[in-house]
């Protein structure tokens, strides 16, 4: 945070002073008050806009994490590579793959869905910028730390787009997501 300026270090490598907030609605509602007194500083974020920030954030990390997957060579590209790979340690389906991600075609795939190794991100032009080809409307993770921090990348965005349209009461009962 640099004058009054909140960010999200998702990946735990930033420099500096910093807070910890639990990436789930409740916290991100409560976390104005609670980091202008960490800060000592007036903080004018709301919890609707923290929760915006931290949806960026998350969408930045997940493409990072898929490059990362990519460059290791631990990703299957497609339909028929990723039924291939099955079981994989995560499966990602484009929010426009359409069909394939419903889990019908493929019984690995239905088992991932049901499993809860599978998850939903970008576009199928997005994946395809990510992995240099047209229209990915689905792959599968064989790296099972990538997969893990997917999967957290992945809550924690769902607790910022919840944070975004409505707030709540911080519950003591938070469990680490990790």
């Amino acid at each position: 945070m640099l004058e009054g300026e909140v960010a999200f270090d998702l990946a735990g490598g930033a420099f500096g002073r910093g807070a910890h907030v639990h990436p789930i609605a409740e916290c991100l509602a409560r976390a104005p008050r609670g980091l202008a007194r960490s800060f000592r500083c007036s903080v004018s974020t709301d919890a609707s806009e923290l929760g915006r920030r931290l949806v960026a954030a998350c969408d930045r990390r997940t493409r990072g994490l898929l490059l990362s997957a990519h460059r290791l060579r631990a990703v299957a590209v497609g339909a028929e590579a990723t039924a291939r790979a099955l079981p994989a340690a995560l499966v990602v389906v484009a929010v426009d793959g359409g069909s394939v991600g419903d889990g019908s075609r493929h019984t690995a795939l239905g088992e991932a869905i049901a499993a809860g190794n599978a998850l939903v991100w970008g576009t199928k032009e997005e994946l395809g910028v990510l992995f240099g080809a047209e229209g990915v409307a689905i792959c599968a993770l064989s790296h099972q730390g990538i997969a893990q921090e997917l999967k957290w990348a992945r809550a924690a965005r769902d607790a910022g787009v919840t944070a975004a349209r409505e707030g709540a009461e911080c519950s003591s009962r938070f469990r680490e997501a990790r």
